[in-house]
């Protein structure tokens, strides 16, 4: 077969939006951290100082450990205060501890080395993936000196950059590597965190390359060929433009698969300030192919409720908008929870008697689950309602239209119930908040599914943050973000944000909250309060937007 030559100039999009049973980490749900930085590239640059004639070993270590939030030129300034045996083996995109500066700990271990203990809040790994502790368990490790020209250098050091909190926020970004969701329809973010430098765009490329971090790992699609490099080892960027250049694995994919590298390519390096447009080119070979448009689901910006009124989108005050084939079908059953499907075709809605199937095409509502005590319904894009029972959160199903039942393994065997089931609008991700005894966990998962995209297990799950209070429910915020509703034993309400690969931050929720779901965005939030008042999050504080409320129904999307 001849081997075709492809390229493309693309623009970046800059609004993109995107980013056995193994057992539920033992290690307790992670602390609440800052809030998330913005994924652009961080606007501050630290000038870090060389070493200073006759200084002591504390005064290298602590100088070397401050250098470190520089990685300019790959960490140039730091590397001085290094030893010359080891300046080009030093790996410092190895691991990024996070710590709080003010609990680090200096103590000479002999008259060549000193220890450091430093008390840990998170770490990077190599492929940028971040990960919150749960427990600040202190971390000691080792550094040894030897003189240079009678001037003190360290000799041994670990691969790992030490920042505190603040200066990791300002020297790293956020970056969401994009890979596609099983049918090839939406994007599905995979967030990393990488220094600001002007090798950022070649880590994100060949981060990319590499594949989906663990969580989505069997839950996403990605369009390069297996083997697929760059050919020179780096993404150059001249002017404002990234050259991409693949290795000839790509020569034989069709049309439509190189136009999704390219939009995998160009999603992924949205972030990076530098970066307007993106050039895509095999072994240097050219061919102009058009790029590729494709969408996120995103719901309707009104709020879609059952009230007094009946069943549709909120507007002008107490107005409903009804929803054609599905409002009539909803108010007859008098459900307490719903979820709609982007198309408005399709509901799942729970009852006293179970969870039902509401079509808009068929005559009456099926029931498909009928076991007592279920958690709400989650609905995925390819049709499927999810159920599984409070007390039984490893009899997880997947029901088709037609009623008949499919089983889901799960991957937290340790749970005792669970309260919340929820798919992610791209059916790649399920988030569930269980307790384990009476604690809880919030969990999030990858979705594995069989060719005719069932569910068939789910993958190990990680840990996010979900406060200090009584879990009462989670949502998704947008493709990246889920709040979690708690509650305090005065009465008050606190909402945990969470961005999943990212930290975790805590907003204040309306009295009373006893539900709480999300649109796409923070500024869709909405909670109903006690007396059934529907609440918004405007800017900090929460605002009355409807009254007469029963329940605010889960939205995938929107037709439009």
């Amino acid at each position: 077969m001849r081997a075709r030559t492809w390229s493309a100039a693309l623009a970046v999009v800059a609004s993109l939006v995107l980013v056995g049973c193994s057992g539920i980490p033992q290690s307790g749900a992670p602390r609440i951290g800052q809030p998330v930085p913005g994924a652009e590239d961080p606007e501050v640059q630290f000038i870090a100082d060389s070493p200073q004639a006759g200084a002591s070993q504390e005064a290298i270590l602590r100088g070397f450990i401050d250098a470190a939030s520089s990685p300019r030129e790959d960490y140039a300034t730091a590397r001085e205060f290094l030893a010359p045996k080891i300046q080009s083996t030093w790996e410092p995109d190895l691991n990024v501890i996070v710590d709080e500066a003010a609990q680090r700990s200096y103590v000479s271990a002999d008259e060549a080395s000193m220890q450091l203990t430093v008390a840990p809040i998170a770490e990077v790994n190599a492929e940028g993936e971040y990960t919150e502790f749960s427990m600040r368990t202190p971390l000691t490790q080792g550094y040894s000196f030897t003189k240079v020209k009678d001037e003190w250098r360290i000799s041994v050091a670990p691969d790992r950059v030490i920042l505190d909190s603040q200066r990791f926020n300002d020297v790293f970004g956020s970056y969401a590597l994009a890979f596609f969701d099983p049918s090839w329809s939406y994007l599905v973010p995979d967030l990393r965190w990488f220094p600001s430098r002007t090798s950022t765009g070649t880590r994100i490329v060949k981060a990319l390359l590499d594949g989906p971090s663990p969580l989505l790992t069997g839950a996403v699609a990605t369009s390069f060929p297996e083997g697929t490099t760059l050919t020179k080892g780096a993404v150059p960027i001249v002017g404002d433009v990234a050259q991409v250049d693949l290795s000839s694995e790509v020569f034989e994919a069709d049309e439509m698969t190189v136009q999704r590298m390219q939009t995998q390519i160009a999603g992924s390096l949205t972030g990076v300030s530098a970066i307007n447009s993106v050039s895509v080119t095999v072994n240097n070979n050219t061919e102009d192919i058009p790029a590729l448009t494709v969408t996120s689901p995103r719901a309707d910006p009104r709020a879609l409720v059952l009230s007094q009124e009946g069943f549709g989108f909120l507007s002008n005050g107490d107005s409903l908008e009804r929803l054609p084939g599905l409002s009539d079908k909803v108010e007859a059953l008098s459900p307490d929870a719903v979820v709609v499907n982007a198309a408005h075709s399709q509901a799942a809605a729970r009852t006293a008697d179970g969870i039902f199937a509401i079509r808009a095409s068929a005559a009456e509502p099926l029931r498909v689950d009928a076991r007592p005590g279920l958690v709400a319904p989650s609905l995925d894009t390819f049709g499927y309602i999810w159920s599984v029972p409070a007390s039984a959160p490893a009899s997880l199903v997947v029901s088709r239209a037609d009623g008949s039942q499919a089983a889901v393994q799960t991957s937290w065997p340790e749970a005792s119930s669970i309260l919340s089931l929820a798919v992610s609008r791209d059916g790649t991700r399920v988030v569930a908040l269980v307790r384990v005894g009476e604690e809880p966990r919030l969990l999030v998962a990858g979705i594995q599914r069989d060719r005719e995209n069932l569910p068939v297990t789910l993958g190990d799950p990680q840990v996010l943050a979900v406060g200090t209070g009584s879990a009462v429910t989670t949502t998704w915020v947008d493709d990246l973000t889920v709040a979690t509703l708690t509650t305090a034993a005065d009465g008050s309400t606190e909402i945990v944000k969470q961005v999943i690969g990212g930290q975790s931050e805590l907003l204040q929720g309306p009295a009373g909250a006893v539900s709480l779901v999300a649109g796409s965005g923070l500024r869709q939030l909405r909670a109903i309060v006690s007396g059934g008042n529907l609440t918004a999050l405007r800017t900090s504080a929460w605002q009355v937007v409807g009254s007469g409320i029963s329940l605010i129904a889960t939205q995938l999307g929107s037709p439009d």
